[in-house]
């Protein structure tokens, strides 16, 4: 009998923090579930890792060395047998009653046309101190007018909102904070979060998976599946009694952020798929958030000392480049 959920585990040399993810799913309340692991090739102790759990979950290990993250997490729907299929990241800690919220509401017939389901994915405070994006949110200072305006502007007033996507293209982070474990009931979202996100699997079918136009680390590749699934005309949910903690490892792919130029080249396929409309208050929200973009990639690089970081000004280009290029295809 095949399970009724299969969770899709990516990972790359990061057999400590796979060690806790695994730990966390063999304490699930709800069993009637596989691991599928996507190994990008690790020369740690993650096969090790991996024979461990063995014993304990149902785990299907299958190597795929491709450097394009989009095309790893495709291979993991494809060799999953449930009904449902969750990804979440090798650096997450799945709560005791995680899958079972995530049964719970695909199964519930009082909720109807939910094609997915995400939850909190909470990041403790020392880990968002350490992210830039997380910076203005205890600023002071400057930085912290910065921050107001980052939330009023560009983020719509929603810093603490879940699964939200404003008119420049920010997602509003707030399923990071615990302030999002005060949410009573489902709450109907834009996306679904990448580290913990459930669809199902004859959805994802039917829009052919994950688009392999998504290069590098594949951010937005995970909110373009949820939402063409969407288009199908179903709803994406969040539940907060769905929590992971993501407990960010800076092993692995994160070595691979500062491939700024695809990040940029993949936001700009997300955003003129998705979100843009041929408006003025879009064009001009967009058009300062390119500003503040590109300003960041010029940050990084001179406060790391790494010119990689100025590959997002080639991104803006080339990705811009790639747009019109989709467009004049489109009506010929």
């Amino acid at each position: 009998m095949p399970p009724k959920l299969s969770v899709v585990v990516c990972t790359f040399n990061r057999g400590k923090s796979l060690k806790k993810c695994l730990k966390s799913l063999c304490q699930q309340t709800f069993s009637n579930f596989e691991v599928v692991i996507v190994d990008g090739g690790s020369q740690d102790n993650t096969n090790q890792v991996v024979n461990r759990f063995s014993q304990k979950l149902k785990i299907r290990l299958f190597v795929d060395r491709r450097p394009e993250l989009s095309q790893v997490r495709d291979r993991g729907w494809r060799e999953a047998r449930g009904q449902y299929v969750a990804w979440i990241d090798d650096d997450v800690i799945a709560s005791l009653y995680w899958a079972q919220e995530i049964i719970n509401t695909l199964n519930d017939s009082t909720h109807k046309n939910i094609a997915g389901v995400s939850g909190p994915t909470i990041i403790n405070q020392k880990l968002l101190a350490n992210r830039d994006v997380f910076s203005f949110y205890h600023a002071r200072g400057i930085k912290k007018i910065l921050g107001e305006f980052w939330n009023w502007f560009f983020l719509e007033g929603g810093k603490f909102a879940v699964g939200q996507i404003t008119k420049c293209g920010a997602w509003t982070p707030g399923s990071n904070f615990s302030q999002s474990l005060k949410i009573r009931k489902l709450q109907d979202v834009d996306y679904l979060e990448a580290c913990n996100m459930t669809l199902r699997r004859n959805l994802i079918e039917k829009v052919g998976g994950f688009d392999y136009g998504y290069t590098g680390v594949g951010e937005w590749s995970e909110l373009d599946l949820a939402i063409r699934v969407k288009k199908l005309g179903y709803r994406l949910v969040f539940n907060p009694k769905a929590r992971v903690n993501h407990d960010i490892s800076r092993e692995g792919v994160f070595k691979r952020r500062t491939h700024s130029r695809q990040r940029m080249e993949n936001f700009f396929r997300f955003y003129f798929r998705h979100i843009f409309k041929f408006r003025l208050d879009y064009i001009f929200k967009f058009s300062c958030y390119l500003l503040f973009l590109n300003s960041y990639w010029g940050y990084k690089a001179i406060s790391t000392q790494n010119i990689n970081w100025l590959g997002g000004w080639v991104g803006t280009a080339t990705g811009f480049l790639k747009v019109l290029e989709k467009n004049y295809e489109n009506r010929r």
